[in-house]
């Protein structure tokens, strides 16, 4: 495995941690679940990972969902991966400059309210998927701005012998 490879999943492993507290801890109750922090952290991580930032974003959120609202837990594991999944694709092909950094959270984030909107649907029927959407708008608009200002920071260098 090559070093640049070898630091980019070290740091998945860390925003796994990172991931889950900004959603486990930093939480606003909601009628059906609550609204977090962990998408600001998982669009900083699509910024600085590219796709690797699937890590983080399914095993974060899925264990945070495990341990306070386990019926989710299986649709957040595959709604946060393929967020990130969105915002990664989109960054590489926008360069990850300011407008298309903007555009790609906005995309992963309407991902993350029609994939919440389908499995709600499922659990709850599409009236209670209904009564969901706005506070997914509202984990969304959350998630837009803090990735904005995180993925201001720039990466760490990877750094080390060879």
């Amino acid at each position: 495995m090559n070093k640049n490879r070898t630091f980019l999943l070290a740091l998945a492993g860390i925003f796994s941690a990172v991931v889950f507290l900004a959603t486990f801890i930093i939480r606003i109750p909601a009628p059906t679940g609550y609204i977090n922090l962990g998408d600001g952290v998982i669009l900083l991580t699509a910024v600085w990972l590219g796709g690797y930032a699937v890590i983080p974003a399914a095993a974060g959120s899925a264990l945070a969902d495990l341990l306070s609202f386990p019926l989710y837990a299986p649709g957040t594991l595959v709604i946060k991966s393929l967020m990130a999944l969105t915002a990664a694709g989109l960054l590489r092909v926008t360069k990850k400059k300011r407008l298309g950094r903007l555009a790609s959270f906005i995309a992963a984030e309407a991902v993350m309210i029609a994939g919440y909107f389908i499995y709600d649907t499922l659990v709850y029927g599409f009236g209670g998927a209904v009564a969901n959407v706005a506070g997914n708008g509202v984990q969304a608009v959350a998630g837009i701005v803090l990735g904005w200002a995180l993925s201001m920071i720039p990466r760490p260098a990877m750094r080390g012998r060879g």
